[in-house]
C-alpha cells in the first residue's frame, strides 16, 4: 500500500513508533556515545562531544581527537562548506556503538569565530551501506533512551516528530544555554510502506548555537 499525503505521514510514523517502542536486538543495548556534558549532580550542559568542547580551535579538537580515538594526520580529513563557508575536520569511527559498523564524526568550525561549533555522528548511509534497517531502527532507539534521560530542558524536548520527506526526528532537546542536541533517522519505511531507495541513516548532531548560526551570510546592504 502507498501512502501519501498527510494521512500517509501519520501513518508512516506510528508505525515507526511501534518499531522504535519494540524491544531492541541484543546488538544494540550498549552505552550510546556521550555528549561532554556537566558532571553528576550538576546542572546538565552540552559541551561538546567526548573531550573536543565547543569554543576549541582545530588545532584543539585535532588533539581531542587523538586522546579520543587515536587518530592523527591523514586520517583527520581537512574539508570547507563552499556555501557556509566553515571548516570541517572529519574522521572515521569503527563501531562508536557496539556493533555499529563505521560511522562519521564531522566537527565544524564557524565562520567567523574558526571554533567548534557543531559535531554530527553518522551512522549508515555512504558511511556504512551495510546498515540494516533493523538495527537502525535498534541504534536510534538506544540513542533516544540515553538522550532522554540527559537532563535536557524539559520543556525543550520533542520525540517521533515526522518529517515530510518521511524522515523522523526521533529527538530533539536543549540544555539551559540553549545549545541543541538533534537525532534523525531517514531512509527507514514503515512495514507497509515502499521500501526507500538508499540505506538507512542515523544522524546524532550537537550544535553550540542553532539561534545564530555561524555562517556565511549576505547581509543587508551587501547588494
Amino acid at each position: 500500500m502507498r501512502l501519501g499525503g498527510s494521512n500517509g505521514r501519520i501513518a508512516v510514523r506510528w508505525a515507526l513508533l511501534a518499531l522504535l517502542a519494540a524491544p531492541p536486538h541484543a546488538a544494540a543495548q550498549q552505552p550510546a556515545p556521550p555528549a561532554a556534558g556537566a558532571a553528576a549532580g550538576e546542572e546538565f550542559r552540552l559541551t561538546g562531544f567526548r573531550s573536543a568542547n565547543f569554543g576549541m580551535t582545530q588545532d584543539q579538537v585535532r588533539q581531542a581527537i587523538r586522546r579520543d580515538f587515536n587518530l592523527a594526520g591523514e586520517r583527520v580529513v581537512a574539508s570547507e562548506n563552499g556555501v557556509e563557508r566553515t571548516q570541517i575536520l572529519t574522521i572515521q569511527v569503527p563501531d562508536l556503538l557496539p556493533g555499529s559498523g563505521p560511522s562519521q564524526v564531522a566537527y565544524v568550525f564557524g565562520f567567523r569565530t574558526k571554533q567548534l561549533v557543531q559535531v554530527t555522528v553518522t551512522f549508515g548511509g555512504t558511511v556504512n551501506p551495510k546498515l540494516t534497517q533493523p538495527a537502525a531502527i535498534d541504534f536510534a532507539r538506544l540513542l533516544l533512551g540515553y538522550l532522554t534521560g540527559a537532563g535536557y530542558k524539559a520543556d525543550t524536548v520533542a520525540t517521533n516528530l515526522a518529517q515530510p520527506d518521511g524522515s523522523l526526528v526521533v529527538f530533539r532537546g536543549d540544555d539551559g544555554q540553549r545549545r541543541r542536541t538533534i537525532l534523525v533517522l531517514a531512509g527507514v519505511a514503515a512495514p507497509d510502506a515502499p521500501k526507500p531507495a538508499g540505506p538507512p541513516v542515523l544522524q546524532l548532531t550537537y550544535v553550540r548555537d542553532p539561534q545564530n548560526p555561524d555562517v556565511f551570510q549576505i547581509r543587508r546592504g551587501d547588494f
